[in-house]
């Protein structure tokens, strides 16, 4: 008996054995290389038509994979859906939803999601998981290094595999319009008159950003001044007098898109002088937000001037901290009083600017077009100084202010676009505002059986009226 004990204990330790040896063989024989991508921050996202062998299938149906640890894992994406005829996105949910515009198929004109970080290696075909109907390697290169990392897109024609069980890396609710992910949380402002506006009242940095769980925003500023009659009749707008409203979102794994609408109506005269669209989208660190503007007339045969100012006045909580920007690398203490060197700010445009304490690290930026600069006008300061009141606030005074002016008045009839950022940079350390610019700047390549393209971060839809 002791015997049979013996040999069944050496039985299963030999099996244990065999299958950690056979794991190690398929891991060498499968993978074919290993990932090496260490970019975080980025969104990968990837056209329909860029992945063509796949188009036409049901959403349902589909699965996203990486190969990590010698398995292949469910990992989390999401498709986001657009029309075919103006190239905007479908909006499941809101008060102007288009759920109707949805043919649940993954067609040539909707995108692909997911993370950059979740790729794994690179495997066989053999490797791939069991089952699958059709499917497609992605390859994702940093184009700055070379580092790669894939994923698995497959097609189920019956009985899918079960989805990535991780949680969304963004949640919302437009009932109380916050937006949250392990690392920040803004709170919106909803209007006495029930308008969901794009203007933040809340903002702050969690404990896994290093963050202090407080509050450190006062409000995102947007103050348009029109001046006519060479200045014989002024017009002056803030935040809560702009209309400014969500129209639609969609809630994803991967991001939210909260679509807002905004226009600023001419006292008396009833004319929407500026109509502007926004799609905000928030991404586990980012809020990516393209704007698109629709400019009614000719800016300068109504207006001696037009000039928008905008930038995030920040709440007590941020003095002792400091602030800094790519033209003023010095940096400046926040304390809430004008010192030599805020009044010798640098005026030029910048690329980033952002403000860091024990709060955490909060930065923004704003990407314009050769296109849109060559009839918009930019400027910047500093109003750091709690004796100066810039109603409408929550907190009297302006605190690390640092603002932007653009100058329309010389903008044409028509489109103008381009796009605001919002960064919440984990435990921040210098340096650490590449990974941010990074994922727009020098964008991922997607490769897809030989062909290779950059990753859409930059897309900015055409904007069907609804």
């Amino acid at each position: 008996m002791n015997f049979n004990k013996n040999a069944l204990k050496v039985f299963f330790v030999s099996l244990m054995v065999f299958l950690s040896v056979g794991a190690m063989r398929v891991e060498a024989q499968d993978v074919l290389a290993k990932k090496t991508i260490t970019r975080w921050v980025d969104p990968v996202i990837v056209k329909g038509s860029f992945v063509k062998d796949l188009t036409g299938v049901p959403l349902a149906n589909m699965r996203l994979y990486s190969f990590k640890n010698g398995t292949f894992e469910p990992i989390r994406y999401q498709i986001d859906e657009m029309t075919k005829e103006g190239g905007d996105w479908i909006f499941p949910d809101g008060p102007l939803a288009t759920a109707e515009l949805s043919n649940g198929k993954f067609d040539s004109f909707d995108m692909l999601l997911f993370m950059a970080k979740d790729t794994g290696d690179k495997v066989s075909t053999e490797a791939w998981v069991p089952g699958y109907t059709k499917g497609i390697e992605i390859e994702i290169i940093d184009p700055i290094n070379g580092e790669k990392g894939w994923a698995y897109l497959l097609y189920f024609a019956s009985n899918p595999p079960k989805k990535s069980s991780e949680p969304d890396y963004v949640t919302y609710s437009y009932a109380n319009e916050y937006v949250e992910t392990n690392f920040y949380r803004y709170s919106y402002i909803i209007t006495d008159d029930g308008f969901h506006t794009t203007y933040y009242k809340e903002f702050y940095a969690k404990e896994a950003a290093g963050g202090n769980g407080q509050n450190f925003v006062d409000r995102l500023k947007i103050r348009p001044t029109f001046k006519m009659l060479f200045g014989g009749i002024t017009l002056k707008f803030n935040e809560e007098l702009l209309k400014s409203t969500v129209i639609g979102f969609k809630e994803g794994p991967i991001r939210l898109n909260r679509r807002l609408e905004h226009c600023a109506v001419i006292p008396g005269l009833g004319i929407k002088a500026i109509r502007a669209v926004t799609d905000i989208m928030f991404y586990p660190y980012t809020a990516t937000c393209p704007i698109m503007f629709n400019i009614p007339i000719k800016l300068n045969t109504v207006f001696t001037s037009v000039i928008i100012r905008a930038g995030t006045d920040y709440s007590p909580a941020v003095i002792g901290g400091h602030t800094y920007s790519s033209t003023n690398p010095q940096g400046f203490l926040v304390d809430g009083k004008m010192n030599d060197g805020e009044l010798n700010f640098n005026p030029e445009p910048d690329k980033w600017r952002f403000l860091t304490g024990e709060f955490g690290t909060f930065m923004t930026r704003n990407l314009f077009t050769a296109e849109t600069l060559k009839t918009l006008s930019l400027s910047m300061g500093i109003i750091d100084d709690t004796s100066k009141p810039d109603p409408p606030e929550a907190y009297p005074g302006c605190i690390g202010y640092i603002w932007q002016n653009w100058d329309a008045t010389k903008v044409n009839r028509g489109p103008l676009n381009f796009f605001l950022e919002f960064y919440t940079i984990p435990n921040y350390k210098p340096g650490a505002e590449d990974a941010f610019t990074n994922y727009m700047d020098e964008p991922l390549k997607i490769r897809v059986n030989g062909h290779e393209e950059k990753s859409n971060a930059l897309l900015i839809p055409q904007v069907c009226e609804q």
